[in-house]
């Protein structure tokens, strides 16, 4: 039908199960037949954080966590593998959609965003696995973009939330984009001529979301992120502060250490944006 309508655009959302476990978010998936084994060399990732030995600083639940041992090592490597040979057939699916666009002359017309929906910690932090946590590995999700205007090979150190989609895709699509929005459209990030970074957002709220009738729990909280910060409140009073750029794989809280006055000026910005809506959150 779209073939019909040259004039108007075409949008397609292809999001694929993979690397999802079979009827569960967690846990190791199938990779496709002519996959399985492709990748058997690879381990997980052993970044410092993984299975950290000290974690006085963290708050209760998670100091709660025990060491990991051998054996579920053994079965972190054996899901990450997984994992990545199941993204072999994404790889292919997604070489096959840009080919069709390229056969058929769109390919130049079109712009494609490769993301995700949320980070993933296989052994971070002593976690065997999941997100749903305020680090680093848990809220940053890649971001590929590619389509006319936008430079090759580029690089850039802006925040893009997933708040941002939806005036970016109306924006490409010609359409208004709501007053009620949170988030801003990406394009004027993308193109050659970009917003300078003074003009875009500093800081973001990341939240653990609780449905609606759902039991408090004392895990949920509110953290804010900034170019160089996380600042986090948990519903049982506990609090965490990390200075990204010394502390980058998030070792050493400093809430305990840092002065009352920055502390202070952290919770009433969090507070500010747990609160805001569409034009006080994009100004």
């Amino acid at each position: 039908s779209a073939a019909r309508h040259r004039t108007r655009p075409i949008f397609l959302y292809f999001g694929p199960y993979a690397p999802h476990a079979e009827g569960a978010p967690d846990g190791p998936p199938t990779p496709a037949p002519r996959h399985k084994g492709a990748l058997a060399h690879m381990a997980a990732p052993r970044p410092p954080s993984f299975n950290e030995a000290d974690m006085s600083d963290k708050p209760s639940h998670i100091q709660r966590l025990p060491v990991l041992n051998a054996k579920q090592i053994g079965e972190l490597d054996h899901e990450y593998r997984t994992r990545v040979e199941s993204l072999l057939a994404v790889d292919e699916a997604v070489e096959r959609i840009v080919k069709i666009l390229d056969d058929r002359g769109e390919l130049a017309n079109s712009y494609i965003f490769f993301m995700a929906d949320n980070g993933y910690l296989l052994g971070q932090h002593r976690r065997p696995r999941g997100k749903g946590v305020p680090y680093e590995e848990s809220i940053r999700v890649p971001l590929v973009v590619r389509g006319p205007g936008i430079p090759a090979g580029q690089s850039i150190d802006y925040f893009a939330l997933n708040i941002d989609f939806a005036p970016t895709v109306a924006e490409l699509a010609g359409a208004s984009i709501p007053l009620s929005i949170d988030g801003r459209s990406l394009m004027q990030l993308l193109r050659v001529a970009k917003s300078p970074l003074a003009n875009w957002r500093q800081d973001f709220l990341v939240e653990f979301y609780t449905p609606p009738g759902a039991p408090p729990t004392n895990q949920a909280y509110y953290g804010l992120r900034t170019q160089d910060t996380l600042y986090v409140e948990y519903a049982s009073g506990e609090r965490e502060l990390y200075d990204l750029k010394a502390d980058p794989y998030q070792l050493s809280s400093l809430h305990k250490v840092a002065g009352s006055e920055r502390i202070k000026a952290l919770s009433e910005r969090l507070s500010k944006l747990k609160s805001c809506a569409a034009k006080t959150c994009r100004d």
